[in-house]
């Protein structure tokens, strides 16, 4: 099967009435404890019950996972710290048996049942854009990923947002710890090859994504100590850098052209996002990890120099203020555990609005009551990830924070440490 045969499969899945389908049949089992039973059982083997005939998946997702496990990215499985090894259920299947632990709410077992499938999918859809790149055209492929991302929060599932693009989705899918350093490093040579507005999306979600890992990181795991975080993070590094150069080539053309207005503003946050994390990385003087991008961390440093001005005025509009949502005030360990986060967050009726991840990252789309959202859903996530202890880090914090107090001390220790330090650019080499 091709790429392009594989795409049209889950695609029909994702359109049509399938996913009804599955729960409807799960369902029939008479009692919820056998419903999730069958859906767990479709979730291992990858082949689902209907009312007609199975959806069989299994082809599929065993061959895009052997593929990507060959280039050393577990997408489906999560590596278990103590053990030193990845998890034997995939993802979707430990999420799945995580919830219905805690207890599903009664009468929204169908509803429940629903986001829990479209978390299986939206695993299925993050292999997909991890092999983008395998036939055909890299491009084409990314764009219909995320127009399956559309279809699988459309009317035919849940209706719950996760991601918005594939950009955030290939984000998601290598959010957890893979001890294959060189596969983060090749897949970034990878999404180089794309084009303008794909590496621009992948750049919004690099910065913000990175800015939000490593300002929680500096603060909870490496108690604010540079150089342990820098050594224990060497694949995040190039990534944020990716993001960080590739907005500020951005925001160059748009303060040439004179652009103003959202456009710009946008890219003016993200860059802010992603400095955040560790201002002093990207003013002269790079860390080990970067060693090998010298050129693009060049060319950083001096457009940073040449709009230093501008860039301090514009940041000032973004300051992080108490009653604002910022998405500065949101830090996470892994993207994976604000989205595990969301997912608990979705099973409670009524308990936080249905944004996605990229709602979360970016004020732009925080407007009027949207604005409220944002930090309503924040503040949700945050509250389910300390109110039990097995929900704690290793540390015994949060995994989720939100926390405008440290949004305003990032912000004003990023600004001030920019505008004091005029960096040589070092040489391009």
């Amino acid at each position: 099967m091709t790429l392009a045969e594989a795409f049209e499969v889950v695609e029909t899945a994702l359109k049509g009435a399938t996913r009804v389908e599955i729960v409807d049949r799960a369902l029939e089992a008479g009692n919820l404890r056998e419903a999730i039973q069958q859906l767990r059982a479709g979730m291992r083997s990858h082949v689902f019950k209907t009312r007609s005939r199975p959806l069989a998946l299994d082809h599929i997702v065993r061959k895009l996972d052997s593929r990507t496990r060959q280039e050393g990215f577990h997408v489906l499985q999560a590596w278990d710290h103590g053990k030193h090894h990845f998890t034997r259920e995939i993802i979707p299947v430990m999420m799945l048996d995580r919830f219905a632990g805690e207890g599903i709410v009664k009468d929204y077992e169908r509803a429940s049942l629903a986001i829990l499938l479209d978390c299986y999918f939206l695993y299925v859809l993050a292999l997909f854009v991890l092999r983008a790149w395998d036939e055909g055209d890299a491009d084409d492929n990314v764009d219909r990923v995320t127009r399956l991302v559309g279809e699988l929060q459309g009317a035919g599932g849940s209706g719950r947002k996760f991601v918005d693009d594939a950009a955030m989705l290939l984000h998601l899918a290598i959010a957890l710890y893979h001890p294959h350093e060189k596969a983060y490093h090749d897949l970034l040579e990878k999404v180089r090859t794309l084009n303008d507005v794909h590496r621009m999306s992948l750049a919004f979600a690099a910065a913000s994504v990175n800015g939000g890992h490593l300002r929680w990181g500096l603060q909870v795991m490496y108690q604010k100590d540079l150089v342990k975080m820098r050594d224990d993070n060497v694949v995040d590094y190039p990534w944020l850098l990716f993001g960080l150069a590739t907005l500020m080539r951005e925001y160059s053309r748009l303060h040439e052209a004179g652009v103003h207005g959202p456009e710009r503003e946008r890219v003016v946050e993200s860059l802010l996002n992603g400095l955040t994390a560790d201002p002093w990385a990207f003013l002269g003087k790079p860390p080990a990890s970067l060693s090998t991008h010298q050129n693009e961390y060049a060319d950083f440093c001096a457009r940073l120099d040449q709009y230093r001005a501008d860039l301090l005025t514009e940041f000032d509009r973004h300051s992080p203020a108490q009653r604002t949502y910022s998405p500065l005030a949101l830090n996470f360990n892994f993207l994976h555990n604000a989205f595990v986060a969301m997912v608990a967050v979705a099973l409670v009726p009524d308990s936080a609005p249905n944004l996605s991840v990229n709602a979360l990252l970016a004020s732009e789309y925080a407007d009027g009551s949207l604005a409220e959202s944002s930090g309503i859903l924040a503040r949700a996530l945050m509250a389910y990830s300390g109110a039990r202890p097995e929900r704690l880090g290793e540390h015994g914090s949060r995994l989720v924070v939100y926390d405008p107090h440290a949004a305003v001390r990032s912000f004003t220790m990023t600004v001030r440490t920019i505008r004091e330090h005029r960096a040589e650019a070092p040489e391009r080499r």
